[in-house]
């Protein structure tokens, strides 16, 4: 099993500041830290099992990168795009699950 390091990118991280802003228009601002921060956690064991996911079939995915893997998290809400670049594991997007075909 290896172990990698999970990097977010730019376009992830502007993801993330959307959802937390989002989020903190509704309810208050630590909601939506609190809902990034459950995100980061749930992407944190992709350090150890980024290899067990295949290679995802969905076109939209395919788009971001041609090796992209997909990851369902926060009770199938949000599918998160990642692919591995030797030892990295990067996350490029993170989509609403009902906008992946």
């Amino acid at each position: 099993m290896r172990n990698y390091r999970v990097i977010i990118s730019e376009n992830a991280s502007s993801d993330l500041y959307a959802m937390a802003t989002y989020i903190s228009t509704l309810y208050r601002v630590e909601s939506g830290h609190n809902y990034v921060n459950r995100i980061l956690g749930q992407l944190a064991s992709l350090s150890y099992t980024a290899d067990i996911y295949q290679y995802s079939k969905f076109v939209t995915a395919k788009k971001i990168h041609p090796f992209a893997k997909t990851l369902s998290i926060m009770n199938h809400k949000w599918t998160v795009v990642f692919h591995i670049e030797i030892n990295y594991v990067m996350i490029d997007r993170f989509m609403p699950s009902k906008l992946m075909y």
